[in-house]
Parts: structure tokens; C-alpha cells; sequence
């Protein structure tokens, strides 16, 4: 398999060539022929990639060239697969073909239809090479390629302003998370003279070799990078703006490509984070504040893909506190899970506003379900998946993230993200009872005599209802807990490399905060032995080490969750059902959030804060030296001399009369005055 390991991002990369080139002139309302299949044949590939690596744990390596020779410093074009490749691929290409897929019924007749499937087969060609890549600047490259397909694709209707501003924001805000990455690399190579990730010269090999200021630096720098991507604060306000694009846009960028390359980045780099707790802790702490955070602000949307929007800061939050915690599987099995049921999410979205007439305002709709019954049900397991509801695959994940963090053995940080887990949870469950209740039941919102909503046509439903099947079932490749299929594919990956930590730093890849000297644990994300008061009590010592966790604490943890999602959910239909009309919806939106209610509305006020703290000082700052020292004294300077040798110029050329006696005039003249300094040093000579 590793001879046609480049086929997986060629394809799509050609079917984008083809596309942008022949779109607009040959073959126009056809570009989905083009985009589809190749994309689908990346999905064969990968599949493929997965198998080889269930029969053989070694990594696939294709070398394709030689990028920069410098010397001592080189860098190769060389694609990597290992387990985590595999899932990142299958993610990708698996949603990536189904949105493709729904994009044709959904982008019917747009007249910018062939460059949409230009741009979305590019996207998914940026991602393949960001997981692939073996070095950290390959994969700054493709990451910086997956920023340029979004602005592309969120700004796709640039002439609406709304659009454009989004694109913009989104790409500034990336691009200050991207400078610390791009930092965090050069910095990496100073310390380690190389980039690449593995091999005996390799940066993972020698993390353990780095002190521990250094080695913090360089892992909070990527992490800045990973917050930027993956939307974390207080890099998370572009998110819910890039709604602004098509749907399908939003179901890729959400679920299956930008926002997951943040959380891959830190998973992958998971040697050089290992190695410092104060890293671990600020992952942790963002990640749980960003979790709930989003969880609160989705509560009172009324924008039906803001809502899913903040649903997502809010998982991926989750996935950020799983790593900062050590639980490296469990975050990579939310990030799969969750590309399913929030590709259904909002592709569900998408096809309520294409039954609604291109309306968004949930206050605006209700009472769906009759109209749209496939929408409706693959809506609810969305739905109950990203409420966490067993058997519902957000309940194994979102479950194991939780508990991850409980037996930490760094604490208290551990049980108190654990805990945030828990109520955001329960909010999770409230906001989306309270969308689905106010979309598809209680009363008709709209006038049902002059709109006339309608299911999607086959092209939007087989998406919904292939991506409602892994929604429901994909959550058992992770069963038993903590001992899953999945677990145990992904183990080689989180392995113990034999880097050994400095100053007694965390010293396995599968939990941090060791105190007391005990060996690290095995291959999967439990804890090590030791650690905090109360943590031995939730573990099972197996013969040659390992630390799991036991049946009770898992079970006491599911049956909490569940009680909270299901709370979640109850509150958010009892308090939502029978609404009548917009302004009693936000009456009762004001009733269950308090004083809180204008407070959430804004977002926090975020865009606001920053506004006042950075837009607004560095516009003005930025009209100062453009009207001050740009035009004030750069061009005045320019300008004045340029005036003043016109000036000088237009007097000088009165001497040219063009008159002979004048000229006569004046060599005569300029004899007598050169005589008369000659006379004068010739008398002094001779004084």
C-alpha cells in the first residue's frame, strides 16, 4: 500500500485542476462528476491504508521528493501513515464523499457552481496532506492551505458583505494562531536541528532530552496554532461567523477538516506535550472553559446553524481538555464521532433551510416534522448523539472523556474539568431539545399558505440517512471502555517511545502529573499508577503495570452523564414546547437563563472586548501613521522635495533668454569675478 499512498491526496487535487480549468467554459453544471468520484476513490484508498495497518502495525512511508536541500537542513516530501493517519483519513474522506454528495442537490443552479467543486475537493486534498505530512513544516504548509480553502469557500458568496467579512475575520483571526505555530516550529528547530517527527533524529525521540522551559515554550507555541484552527479561546469568534458560507461548506469545515487539524496537531505532537505539565494544564483549562463557555452562548441562538456552530467550539472543547488530561484516545475517538453526528447536524441544517426558503431563525419555523420526516428523525439522532445519550455514539466518547479526566492522575485540575464536562453536558442536552423541539414540533411559525416547506431531494436525504447509521452504531468501536477496538487499533501510536521526562515530569503518554517514581503506564490513554489521593482506588492493576479503570467508576460515570443529558433534555422540551411566537420564545428564553439572557445573546460580548482592546487601538492606531507619518511626513517629505526642485527649476530656467549678448554678458562677468579670486590668492601667496 505504500506505493499508492499518493493517490490518496492526488485525486482530489486533479479533480480540483480539472474543475477550476474546464468548469467554466466545458463543463459547468457538471463539476460534481469530477469532485465526487475522486473524492470517493480517496475514501477506497484509505480504507485500504486501514486494513494494511490492522494486519501490520508498522507505518507506511512513501518518499515522493526532496523540497529543500540547505546544507545541513533538509526537507523531503515524504507521506506518513500510522493508526492515527487511518482514522484522520477515514474521517475526512467519509465525510468529505457525503457532503460532496449533498452539495449537489444543495448548490443546484448557483452560478458559481463549478468553482464550489473546485474549491471542496482542494479542501479535502489540503487536509489529506496535513495528516500525511512527516514534518512539522509539510504539515504548516497544508495547514495553511487548509486556512486558504476556507476563506475561499466560507466567502463563496463574496458579494454578500456578510460573507466577505466572515471570510476576512476567519482568516485574520487564523492567521495569529499560525504565527505562533510557525514560531513553535522555528523554535523546535533551533532546539533540535530537525523538524522531522520520527526516526533516531527525529523531534519526538529527543523531547525528553529538552529542559523543561524550552520544551513548554515550543508546546504552548503549537498549541496557539491549534487554538486558532480548532477554534479554542480565545481564538474561538471566527467559528460561528463561518456560517456565513454554503452549509455544506460549514458540515465540512466543522466536522471533518479545519477545525479537527487543530486537535490532530496536538494528538500528534503528543511527545513534546507529554513533557510538561504546565502545558498539559493551560490545554486543559482552555479546553473545559471553551467547552462550557460555547455550551451557554448556544443556549439563546436563533440562528439554527449558530446554534450547531457553538455546539461545535463546545465539542471541540471537549477534545481539548481530553488531551490536556492525557486521555489522547479518547479525544481522537470524540473527534471520529463527532465528524458523524455534526456532519448530520448540519447537513440536517442545510436541509431545513432548503425546505424553509432559505430561512434561518429557528423563531421563524416549527412544527416540521410534518413536512420533512427524514429530516426530522436523522435530526434527533444527531441530536441524542451530541447530547450524549446512550447508546448514541457522543455517549461512549464524550462519556470516557469525562472520566479520563476524574481518574487524572494530576489533580485537582482533572476532577474539576471532569465536573465542567458533566454540566456542559447537561446544557448540551438543553440547547439541542430546545432547536429541535422549536424546529420540527410545537406550532407553525410561518404561514403555511404562501410557504410551503418541503423534504430535500435524494441527493441531500441518502447523506442524512448514511451518516445517521455511524451516528447510531459508530460509538461501539470503542467498547468496552477504555478497551475498545478502537483502543487497541490506536495503542502503537501512544506507545511508550522511551523518551524519559526531565525533573520528574510526566513520564507516559497516557496520563502526566507522576509523583511518586511509578513506570508509565501501556499503550492505552488510562493513567499511570500513583498520582492523586483516591486514583488507586478507581484502577485494576494488571499483571505487567497497566492502570485502567474500573468497572464502577465507568458504569457510576455513564449513569451520571446519562442523567444529565437526560435532565438536559427534559428541560429543553418542557420549556420550549407550545411556544406560539417569536416573542414568546424569547420569553422564555429570558425565564430560563435569568439576567443572563442579554449577556449570552452577545456571544459574552467577546467581539465586543476585542474590539474595543485590538480593532479599534490598531485602526487608529493605523490612521495615525497613515494620515501622520505616511502622509504627513513620508509623502510631505517626498512631495516637498519634488516642489521644491520644481520651484528651484522654473526660476533657474529664466537664465536661458536664449540671447547671445546675454550669454556674452555673463562669461564675461564670471572672468572678472575668476580673475578676481586669483588675484586675490596670489597676493596672499606672496604676502
Amino acid at each position: 500500500m505504500e506505493s499508492y499512498l499518493f493517490l490518496i491526496p492526488l485525486l482530489p487535487l486533479a479533480a480540483f485542476a480539472v474543475n477550476i480549468l474546464l468548469g467554466r467554459g466545458v463543463i459547468r453544471d457538471k463539476a460534481h462528476w469530477v469532485a465526487a468520484p475522486a473524492v470517493f476513490g480517496s475514501w477506497l484508498l484509505s480504507i485500504l491504508v486501514l486494513l494494511d495497518l490492522r494486519e501490520n502495525e508498522e507505518p507506511l512511508r512513501q518518499h515522493l521528493f526532496r523540497w529543500i536541500p540547505a546544507g545541513d537542513f533538509h526537507v523531503d516530501v515524504t507521506l506518513f501513515a500510522d493508526q492515527l493517519t487511518a482514522v484522520m483519513l477515514l474521517v475526512v474522506t467519509t465525510v468529505g464523499f457525503l457532503v460532496h454528495v449533498y452539495s449537489v442537490g444543495y448548490m443546484h443552479g448557483d452560478g458559481g457552481y463549478y468553482r464550489f467543486f473546485s474549491y471542496l475537493p482542494l479542501f479535502v486534498f489540503s487536509m489529506l496532506m496535513l495528516v500525511l505530512a512527516d514534518n512539522f513544516l509539510l504539515l504548516f504548509v497544508f495547514w495553511e492551505g487548509v486556512g486558504l480553502c476556507s476563506y475561499f469557500l466560507i466567502g463563496f458568496w463574496f458579494k454578500r458583505r456578510s460573507a466577505a467579512n466572515a471570510a476576512k475575520k476567519a482568516f485574520i483571526v487564523n492567521r495569529i494562531g499560525d504565527l505562533g505555530f510557525g514560531l513553535g516550529i522555528m523554535w523546535t528547530f533551533w532546539t533540535f536541528g530537525s523538524i522531522a517527527f520520527y526516526g533516531e533524529e527525529g523531534v519526538f525521540a529527543r523531547a525528553g532530552e529538552i529542559g523543561t522551559g524550552t520544551i513548554t515554550g515550543i508546546a504552548l507555541l503549537l498549541f496557539l496554532g491549534a487554538c486558532g484552527k480548532s477554534a479554542q479561546f480565545p481564538l474561538h469568534v471566527w467559528l460561528p461567523d463561518a456560517m456565513e458560507g454554503p452549509t455544506p461548506v460549514s458540515a465540512l469545515i466543522h466536522a471533518a477538516t479545519m477545525v479537527t487539524a487543530g486537535i490532530y496537531l496536538v494528538a500528534r505532537a503528543h511527545p513534546i506535550f507529554e513533557q510538561s505539565e504546565a502545558a498539559m494544564l493551560v490545554v486543559a483549562i482552555i479546553g473545559a472553559f471553551t467547552a462550557f463557555m460555547a455550551a451557554t452562548i448556544a443556549l439563546v441562538q436563533n440562528d439554527i446553524k449558530r446554534v450547531v456552530a457553538y455546539s461545535t467550539l463546545s465539542q471541540l472543547g471537549y477534545m481539548a481538555f481530553a488531551l490536556g488530561t492525557g486521555a489522547w484516545v479518547a479525544a481522537l475517538f470524540h473527534l471520529m464521532t463527532h465528524a458523524f453526528f455534526k456532519g448530520l447536524l448540519f447537513l440536517g441544517c442545510g436541509s431545513v433551510i432548503h425546505g424553509m426558503h432559505e430561512e434561518q431563525d429557528i423563531r421563524n419555523m416549527g412544527g416540521l416534522r410534518r413536512f420533512m420526516p427524514v429530516t426530522t428523525w436523522t435530526f434527533f439522532a444527531a441530536s441524542l448523539a451530541n447530547a450524549g445519550l446512550i447508546p448514541f455514539a457522543g455517549f461512549w466518547s464524550k462519556d470516557e472523556i469525562i472520566v479520563g479526566g476524574w481518574i487524572s492522575d494530576y489533580q485537582p485540575i482533572g476532577r474539576i474539568v471532569a465536573v465542567v464536562g458533566l454540566v456542559s453536558a447537561f446544557l448540551t442536552a438543553l440547547y439541542m431539545f430546545r432547536l429541535f423541539t422549536l424546529v420540527f414540533f410545537t406550532r407553525s411559525r410561518f404561514d403555511e399558505a404562501h410557504l410551503h416547506p418541503h423534504e430535500s431531494p435524494p441527493s441531500m436525504a441518502l447523506p442524512l440517512l448514511a451518516l445517521a447509521v455511524p451516528t447510531v452504531l459508530i460509538g461501539f468501536v470503542g467498547f468496552p471502555p477504555e478497551d475498545g477496538p478502537l483502543h487497541h487499533f490506536l495503542e502503537p501510536v501512544f506507545a511508550d517511545e522511551g523518551i524519559e521526562p526531565e525533573g520528574g515530569e510526566v513520564a507516559s503518554l497516557v496520563a502526566f502529573g507522576q509523583e511518586d517514581g511509578h513506570e508509565p503506564a501501556g499503550g492505552d490513554e488510562g493513567t499511570a499508577e500513583g498520582g492523586a489521593t483516591g486514583a488507586a482506588a478507581d484502577a485494576d492493576h494488571a499483571a505487567e503495570g497497566e492502570h485502567h479503570v474500573s468497572t464502577a467508576t465507568t458504569v457510576t460515570f455513564g449513569a451520571i452523564s446519562t442523567a444529565a443529558a437526560l435532565g438536559g433534555l427534559l428541560l429543553g422540551v418542557v420549556a420550549y414546547r407550545g411556544a406560539g411566537s417569536a416573542a414568546e420564545i424569547v420569553a422564555r428564553d429570558r425565564a430560563l437563563t435569568r439576567g443572563l439572557y442579554p449577556f449570552l445573546l452577545n456571544k459574552w460580548r467577546w467581539d465586543e472586548l476585542y474590539g474595543r482592546l485590538f480593532v479599534r487601538p490598531l485602526s487608529d492606531l493605523s490612521t495615525f501613521l497613515w494620515r501622520v507619518v505616511d502622509i504627513g511626513i513620508i509623502d510631505a517629505t517626498v512631495n516637498g522635495v519634488a516642489t521644491g526642485i520644481g520651484a528651484f527649476s522654473q526660476r533657474l530656467r529664466h537664465v536661458q533668454t536664449g540671447l547671445v549678448t546675454n550669454y556674452a554678458l555673463a562669461i564675461a562677468l564670471g572672468m572678472v569675478v575668476m580673475v578676481g579670486v586669483y588675484l586675490g590668492l596670489f597676493s596672499n601667496l606672496f604676502r
